[in-house]
């Protein structure tokens, strides 16, 4: 009997095959094993969103969950959780399964997925499932591998043409890049791929699952075009990086912890210094976005109108400016259904041993080309601010630069402009449409920069013909990316761009890399040697 018995323990499992089997049955103690091994020299940093994101992960494995939305900060594991770790985990127990995964770019894609196969590849995983499956030598590439059971993954980015192949699995790893995601062509394009190429490659409509992991930037991007999609199945997880009191709930229950609004989601990672300097940088839109999860901020508008600030008239005089600019978006058409010219006059002066900008003078007209003309060559030779008490002579300051926007009629009235001698320079907008300028100016206007003149009749209002300007402005952006007419936008954000590029002002702004200007002069110190040693109407 003590010999049957001693036989027998020789078949009892060995910890090597238990622990595999505890892991192989628990995604979130899976990822914590593994973590060593996908990120060697560098510590787990364990928090309680880990692991809601492995429960909901594990739902979709187990069945009890088709479609999953997470909305969560940058740098919160997203990708090493959803792309690198669970496909390795589910092909534990299921090696059959066929991926499709994705990203806002092929090298970010394929990043993740040789990251995957180095852990299926490594000692510690095969040790513990290598006799589960094996990879294939004849279809082992950075985008796409196999296993001898058939199962598959496949690489590619947001945009590409269509695989051929289907799965069981389609990941969107933040699909859109957000220095484009206010581009309403570029954002669109994301959502036509995933509807038109995307949405048709799950083997089985009733039984596979799609995931989409990303931080939230506009009302419009991935998260909200499928909101509205899919139906009340979805499981929807947001994370914000504050916590703004509210409940949120899926099909596996409530899930976050904080009870306190404005608590932190992982202070260890994000103390409140770190928050607080990105919502510096952010800006009040981007906050809401990429922080808190909830691309809307109160109010609407991308623009607040709390930001501009009023000049009191009565009580001091407009300051004297060092520099003067007038920024013109032209079109030379009469037809009703064209927008008008615009112009706008920006005043640089210092307010507190700091740059800042006065809006002067604001103005838009439906003008033939021959109008065009002689009014831009009129304005030219006003004069702004300057006459007060402390300068009774001053005349003000006369312009500077005269910006326009390198299009159409803007481009001949550039030509005629130098013809007359003006100091005329183009502005280009490239790929930049008009919601990404504007988004790329947000952060510098909340800053505090921008000023324009009080009405003297009505304190705590603008300047009565400020008032179509600050409303366009402040409007942009509220129910969609534009308005009809859009041309006090143009000129303020080329104006300011245009200030900022040349190191007029300073202040966080996001990425304008698409943005151009034209070559004629490449920055204000060049500009003044070309007329002069001395600009004559600086003050």
């Amino acid at each position: 009997m003590l010999a049957r018995m001693g036989a027998a323990a020789l078949h009892y499992p060995s910890p090597l095959l238990i622990e595999a089997e505890a892991l192989r049955r628990n995604f979130y103690a899976f990822v914590k094993a593994a973590w060593p091994v996908i990120e060697p020299g560098t510590e787990f940093a364990d928090n309680w969103h880990v692991g809601v994101i492995c429960a909901h992960l594990q739902a979709i494995t187990e069945g009890r969950i088709r479609r999953l939305i997470i909305n969560l900060p940058p740098r919160g594991m997203k990708s090493s959780l959803v792309s690198v770790l669970w496909p390795a985990w589910e092909w534990c127990s299921d090696p059959t399964l066929r991926y499709l995964t994705s990203s806002r770019e092929s090298d970010l894609s394929t990043r993740d997925a040789l990251a995957s196969r180095r852990l299926m590849t490594s000692a510690w995983y095969r040790a513990r499932w290598g006799h589960v499956f094996e990879l294939t030598g004849d279809q082992n590439a950075k985008t796409r591998y196999e296993n001898d059971k058939r199962g598959y993954r496949i690489t590619t980015s947001v945009g590409a043409g269509g695989t051929g192949e289907g799965g069981e699995r389609i990941i969107y790893d933040d699909p859109h890049d957000m220095t484009k995601l206010f581009s309403d062509v570029q954002r669109q394009a994301a959502l036509d791929w995933r509807d038109n190429t995307m949405s048709t490659r799950l083997n089985n409509q009733l039984r596979d699952a799609e995931v989409v992991i990303m931080q939230r930037g506009h009302q419009k991007d991935m998260t909200g075009h499928l909101l509205e999609k899919w139906d009340s199945s979805v499981a929807h997880v947001v994370i914000p990086i504050e916590f703004d009191g509210i409940r949120r709930k899926t099909v596996l229950g409530p899930y976050d912890p904080r009870t306190k609004v404005g608590e932190l989601y992982w202070p260890e990672r994000f103390p409140q210094s770190v928050v607080e300097q990105l919502k510096k940088d952010l800006g009040e839109y981007g906050t809401a976005g990429q922080l808190q999860q909830t691309p809307t901020p109160i109010g609407g508008g991308i623009i607040k109108r709390s930001w501009i600030k009023l000049w009191p008239v009565k009580e001091r005089p407009i300051p004297q400016f060092r520099f003067v600019l007038q920024s013109y978006d032209t079109a030379f058409t009469v037809k009703t259904a064209s927008d008008p010219t615009a112009c706008g006059a920006f005043g640089l002066f210092t307010y507190k041993d700091k740059p800042a900008v006065m809006l002067m003078d604001a103005w838009d007209k439906k003008l033939t080309y021959p109008e065009l003309r002689l009014v831009v060559k009129n304005d030219y030779r006003l004069r702004y601010g300057g006459a007060g008490k402390e300068h009774p002579n001053d005349p003000g300051k006369r312009v500077d630069l005269v910006l326009v926007e390198e299009k159409g009629s803007g481009i001949s009235l550039m030509q005629d402009m130098r013809a007359q001698r003006l100091p005329v320079r183009g502005f280009n907008p490239g790929d930049a449409d008009k919601a990404t300028r504007v988004h790329a100016i947000s952060p510098l206007i909340e800053s505090g920069v921008l000023w324009v003149p009080e009405s003297r009749k009505r304190p705590g209002e603008p300047a009565s013909w400020a008032v179509p300007w600050l409303n366009q402005l402040i409007s942009f952006g509220v129910g969609g990316s534009g308005s009809e007419h859009d041309d006090y936008v143009d000129i303020t954000t080329q104006a300011l761009l245009f200030m900022r590029n040349s190191g007029m002002i300073d202040a966080p702004l996001r990425d304008t890399d698409d943005i151009k200007e034209d070559d004629e002069t490449e920055s204000l110190a060049e500009y003044r040697a070309e007329r002069g040693s001395q600009n004559p109407y600086m003050i």
